[in-house]
């Protein structure tokens, strides 16, 4: 079923006249139909941009198929023009070659007819089944690039002991701090360093008992407002698992300001 010059774009369904428009069967009067009605009809638009989206894939599927020499002389015959010959043959006699050209004119003719009738009625069909079934044609989708961008790594501050040796450097990703120690640190076991911050005159702030390992310590979920600029640093000696009170209980072993 598809529109025909006796029929009016709107004697058929809306989603099967945007199907065949999409597929290029209409015939060049019915074409100029619907896009004359596209102009004013937002729905008729948005179904031909919706089977758009769901035919337009389908061209990727497509293989170049080699066309046969026969098939571009009928086009060009159809078109007017003189056929592509590869080599000359002499014209023995008018009279010899004049009808099987004509022969052969017909012959061809009929064959790219009933090509063009019968790449149509291939169209029509597969409008037909995807009006009755439109989700069987999916629009493939790529899978998504992820493309990791490595965290960014700022220097903090840089702590020193009570003679002003550099101890401690510190670091920030993301809402991670990054402890590395610059000399061998001997806790006791029943002890653990605990992290400090201190703005201004307000009360230190923990951060969070140091897990040291190898010289190296972690702590997660920091605050940025925790480590601002002009912030002080400190490491205290404190219990197992940390301060009980909430404040330095231990001597303050390390210092350093945050640098901006």
């Amino acid at each position: 079923m598809s529109l025909s010059e006796s029929n009016t774009a709107t004697d058929y369904p809306l989603s099967l006249i945007a199907a065949q428009y999409v597929l290029g069967v209409l015939s060049a009067s019915a074409r100029s139909q619907v896009q004359t009605r596209m102009l004013h009809d937002i729905a008729l638009r948005n179904s031909v941009y919706q089977w758009e989206r769901k035919l337009n894939p389908l061209a990727s599927l497509l293989t170049e198929q080699p066309v046969p020499a026969h098939v571009w002389q009928a086009i060009e015959r159809q078109l007017g023009h003189a056929p592509t010959l590869a080599t000359t043959t002499p014209v023995v006699s008018q009279t010899l070659t004049n009808a099987p050209i004509q022969r052969e004119a017909t012959n061809d003719a009929s064959r790219w007819k009933l090509w063009t009738g019968l790449s149509s009625a291939v169209a029509a069909g597969l409008a037909f089944a995807l009006l009755l079934r439109p989700d069987a044609v999916m629009t493939p989708t790529a899978p998504p690039i992820l493309v990791q961008q490595p965290a960014v790594i700022r220097d903090l501050a840089v702590l020193v002991d009570a003679d002003n040796v550099p101890t401690w450097i510190v670091r920030q990703q993301e809402h991670q701090l990054l402890l590395s120690s610059l000399t061998a640190q001997q806790i006791p076991s029943d002890r653990d360093l605990e992290l400090w911050t201190i703005q201004g005159d307000q009360a230190p702030k923990s951060l969070g008992v140091i897990p040291v390992r190898d010289g190296q310590a972690v702590l997660g979920n920091i605050a940025d407002t925790l480590v601002s600029a002009d912030s002080v640093l400190a490491i205290s000696i404190e219990p197992k698992n940390g301060s009980p009170t909430g404040a330095p209980t231990g001597a303050v072993l390390f210092t350093g300001k945050i640098h901006s």
